[in-house]
């Protein structure tokens, strides 16, 4: 199906218009390892900016230093986690959400802090026109068959209504932190019939595996704000989506000492099918607790 025209929005930044050229010269970038306010002022325009690499939280890395409040310099559209990992965080329209782990919702302080988070600021290139799904394996069919390219990296928001959502978080985490597998055997699964609200999601190419997560991975939040968590299942009928894609990536390593000791190269670096769904198969040793001055 055809899609809908660009915005006007489209050559906007976070830090005002961008000409072609330079959007076009920003993309080409790949800004690794940096410092927060290295990753704010190196890499202006279209970029996805990824709060230490997934492999980090697979290997049990569930503390981070960095504040919420300073990831919105950044980004306005995204995903994460918190510290410790406790629950699911959806951040929308510039407000940091976290879903518990019975899915219900409140609104994060600026000083609550992260340590796993993907986002970015949020502005449409185009609108997909989705056919009616009975499931997330046909709605991601539906989303790859109309992005273009699939080695970008891709932003999506849905607001619509949904058939049936399944949802999924988990509890609080308590040191010595567990691995991915482990983790989600704590999972906590619950549902909800005719739901409106937003699909916050990203997907990224198998070639970035160990720095995020690849494939599609979308959070929601319900219209009234009292429900959300990370998505397991969906049905919907027609659905209009925003596509937002980049060629630009900024990872940022915590300045931590969990994430400094922990043994990341030991773990596998997560393929596509290791998603947050598919945990590794050969889980690493669990991350040790934060050591206290």
């Amino acid at each position: 199906m055809p899609d809908s025209p660009p915005s006007p929005r489209d050559t906007v930044s976070a830090r005002g218009p961008v000409p072609g050229h330079a959007r076009r010269a920003a993309g080409l970038a790949l800004l690794l390892g940096a410092s927060l306010a290295q990753a704010e002022q190196a890499v202006p325009g279209d970029v996805v900016h990824q709060f230490a690499p997934a492999a980090g939280f697979m290997a049990g890395v569930h503390e981070g230093p960095t504040r919420f409040g300073e990831l919105l310099r950044l980004g306005d559209f995204g995903t994460g986690a918190l510290s410790p990992t406790d629950g699911e965080v959806i951040i929308l329209d510039g407000v940091v959400w976290h879903a518990a782990v019975d899915g219900e919702l409140r609104r994060l302080p600026a000083d609550a802090r992260t340590s796993f988070a993907t986002l970015k600021r949020f502005v449409p290139d185009r609108r997909l026109t989705l056919p009616a799904v009975a499931d997330f394996s046909a709605f991601a069919k539906a989303l790859d068959a109309r992005l273009g390219s699939r080695n970008h990296f891709h932003a999506v928001r849905i607001d619509g209504r949904f058939q049936h959502m399944k949802l999924r978080s988990v509890p609080r985490q308590k040191p010595p932190y567990p691995n991915m597998r482990a983790l989600l055997a704590q999972q906590q699964v619950y549902e909800a019939k005719d739901v409106t609200g937003t699909l916050v999601g990203f997907r990224f190419p198998s070639y970035v595996a160990g720095v995020i997560i690849p494939g599609w991975h979308f959070h929601f939040v319900d219209a009234d704000r009292k429900l959300g968590g990370h998505v397991l299942d969906l049905r919907a009928n027609p659905l209009t989506a925003q596509l937002d894609s980049s060629r630009a990536l900024s990872l940022v390593l915590p300045d931590d000492p969990l994430f400094n000791a922990a043994p990341i190269d030991e773990a596998q670096t997560a393929p596509a099918a290791a998603g947050p769904d598919n945990p590794t198969s050969s889980p690493p040793t669990p991350s040790p607790a934060r050591q206290k001055p």
